[in-house]
């Protein structure tokens, strides 16, 4: 299926996946770096498909990585809507919704955009700091993941935002957040359902150390605004535009990566 060539030209890419402990388990992105190991890069735009064995554009890759990436987050809305309704918990809880209120949907949606802004902020302040620590996770992303979804256009990656939004909202703030909320009770606060939310929460986006951490924050970031609010519009529409914001900015400002001497050496 592979030839020897791009076996050996992926090595060190996979050591950097397994670390130096190869029968470690794996972290719950690490697929995504393996999708980029198995294909047959030669300048950065032709990449062979594994299974067909034909060589694979970029856009014919990124058509690939967005349909895998919608499955995804549709099993993640059904996993929302199927541990709801083991716990009795609404997974969309909207109290601007409920309300028949179109004026106060669309509060509730001019508050998640404002509420965007200081994600964002932070985002490009880590992308074009001095910050050691984020070094490695850049590389990572410039080298790995963005080349998944570079060729993909504006609005497919505005739609994968949405349905990431909806999904991961659904099941961390809507479901664990407030089953959590409802299992402490009023009266204790909402710091232990944020803080247990926005670790598992973490925990799905663990690529890195760094990206544990970063993810971790913006969980709390968002349900802090969930349980402020109590209108899952408003998280959802900050995870949409944020996550929108940085698939937009990768693909047109990362820099194309070529292979290191030690990958192409094996």
């Amino acid at each position: 299926m592979f030839g020897a060539r791009g076996i050996t030209r992926d090595n060190g890419a996979l050591r950097s996946v397994l670390g130096s402990n190869p029968a470690r388990s794996f972290r719950p992105l690490d697929f995504l770096l393996l999708a980029r190991l198995v294909f047959d890069d030669e300048d950065d735009f032709d990449f062979q498909d594994p299974l067909g064995g034909h060589e694979m554009t970029a856009r014919e890759r990124a058509e690939n990585f967005l349909l895998k990436a919608v499955f995804l987050q549709s099993a993640v809305a059904f996993i929302a809507v199927g541990l709801g309704a083991l716990l009795g918990v609404a997974p969309w809880i909207s109290s601007s919704w409920q309300s028949g209120s179109p004026m106060q949907v669309l509060w509730a949606i001019g508050i998640g955009t404002l509420a965007t802004l200081p994600l964002l902020v932070s985002f490009l302040a880590m992308r074009h700091g001095s910050f050691e620590s984020m070094e490695e996770l850049q590389e990572l992303m410039d080298r790995h993941i963005v080349p998944l979804f570079r060729e993909a256009t504006i609005l497919e990656l505005g739609f994968l935002s949405l349905l990431i939004g909806m999904g991961e909202e659904a099941l961390f703030r809507g479901v664990v957040q407030t089953f959590l909320q409802n299992l402490t009770g009023a009266n204790a606060g909402p710091a232990v359902p944020i803080i247990i939310a926005s670790l598992l929460f973490g925990l799905l986006h663990a690529l890195t150390k760094e990206y544990f951490v970063i993810s971790a924050l913006m969980g709390a970031y968002l349900g802090f605004w969930f349980w402020w609010t109590n209108d899952i519009i408003v998280p959802i529409v900050m995870h949409t535009l944020y996550d929108w914001f940085v698939f937009v900015y990768m693909k047109r400002y990362s820099p194309v990566l070529e292979e290191t001497a030690e990958e192409n050496q094996g």
